[in-house]
């Protein structure tokens, strides 16, 4: 389809300015991804390393393994290894594709070719931004999991090995 100069140039006016903010929106949103994707994976090392401290603590010390609560805990920590890993694995970000180019932009006029390479950016931000929130709505989740299991843990260690509270009025 072949644009008529003066109206659409008058209809987007800004289409030489957006342009290369366009074109930079892919590097933004790789940016923004590759930083999600790394709080995410320091945020599972965290969990699992605060994890493993509870247990090694209770190893020694005769712990029930069979209390509710450090059941409850596990479960806890096993919900937010699940989260943790499928926000790391759901999704890739939007990029612009080559073969999308030569399937249909090849013909356009430069005008044209940017005015539609925008339009397309513009929805591949959104989306990668919808994906980049959901991966921070993830992290949270994990966070908030992490603090019930280490509630719950704490509570076990607490009530002690045998049931009783360590913690006595004398």
């Amino acid at each position: 389809m072949k644009r008529t100069e003066k109206s659409e140039d008058k209809q987007f006016p800004g289409v030489e300015l957006a342009y290369p903010i366009a074109v930079g929106s892919y590097d933004v949103a790789i940016k923004r991804m590759d930083s999600i994707d790394g709080r995410l994976q320091t945020i599972l090392a965290f969990v699992l390393t605060a994890s493993v401290a509870f247990i090694t603590f209770a190893k020694d010390k005769d712990f029930r393994f069979d209390s509710a609560w450090f059941v409850s805990g596990i479960c806890f920590l096993v919900a937010s290894i699940i989260v943790g890993i499928s926000a790391r694995l759901y999704g890739a970000v939007r990029l612009l594709r080559p073969m999308h180019l030569w399937q249909t932009w090849l013909t356009d006029d430069e005008w044209t070719f940017k005015k539609d390479l925008i339009h397309d950016a513009a929805i591949d931000f959104d989306a990668n931004m919808r994906l980049a929130n959901l991966k921070w709505k993830c992290s949270v989740m994990i966070m908030i999991l992490f603090v019930l299991e280490a509630l719950c843990l704490t509570v076990w260690v607490v009530v002690g090995p045998h049931g009783n509270y360590h913690l006595q009025a004398t």
